[in-house]
């Protein structure tokens, strides 16, 4: 989780890369052997920047719109403490090419990649593969769970609710606050995320994260939508 959110925080405070061949990462070669599953979403994100500040001029005002979309691949290599090793392959309509990327989801969500490789939306929908992240007794309409947490100056806390459950998928509310005390500034993430847990799996997610910034010139406000739907499953037949 703390290391989602410490990405998430430098991605929103950094301008993105102008192509996969400009990132301070390069891609991770394909691994060998047969992955144990492979899961593939249609996915899309969106982000508006909103900044302003008084100066010698006086006040000024600047906004920014990017989007993209595309698919995601994800490949579980291997599971270890119920750690997933996953290599994840990404096209987007901004890049026109696939890049591929490997790293680990442990059991909590926390998404271990580097800051300059998978897009914001992957690094979301990953944290729900986590296999800790839905506990067994939470799982029937109503139920509700609690995520509190101080680490390195980073203050988690999130609410998370059942608030639906049709067949074995289950709607699961998300309502998270961070502040990062050392670079002023706090995120909140709210929305809905359709999971099926009997496969560990997020099946799709409408999801808008807010970021609140405030520096010596000034103050900053990003907002992330970001939806992701899954398109095929290779353990479960439903999903094709």
């Amino acid at each position: 989780m703390f290391a989602l959110l410490t990405a998430v925080l430098l991605a929103a405070s950094s301008p993105a890369p102008a192509s996969p061949a400009a990132q301070s990462q390069a891609p991770a070669p394909a691994a060998g052997g047969q992955p144990l599953r492979q899961v593939t979403y249609k996915v899309s994100q969106g982000t508006r920047t909103f900044s302003g500040g008084e100066h010698f001029q006086g006040y000024s005002s600047n906004s920014t719109a990017t989007s993209d979309q595309g698919t995601v691949n994800v490949a579980v290599l291997s599971v270890s403490g119920d750690t997933l090793q996953v290599s994840v392959t990404e096209t987007m309509n901004s890049t026109g090419r696939p890049a591929t990327y490997e790293g680990t989801v442990l059991p909590d969500g926390s998404v271990n990649f580097g800051p300059d490789t998978i897009q914001d939306v992957t690094r979301q929908l990953l944290e729900f593969f986590g296999t800790g992240f839905e506990p067994k007794d939470k799982t029937g309409a109503g139920s509700t769970w609690d995520v509190g947490a101080n680490r390195g100056g980073i203050d988690l806390t999130a609410h998370y609710g059942v608030t639906k459950v049709d067949g074995d998928l289950a709607t699961v509310s998300v309502h998270e606050t961070v502040k990062f005390a050392a670079q002023n500034a706090s995120m909140t993430l709210e929305g809905m995320v359709v999971t099926k847990p009997a496969l560990l799996v997020p099946v799709s997610g409408d999801l808008h994260r807010t970021i609140r910034r405030t520096t010596a010139n000034g103050e900053s406000q990003t907002i992330v939508s970001l939806q992701f739907q899954r398109q095929f499953d290779s353990l479960d037949p439903s999903a094709h």
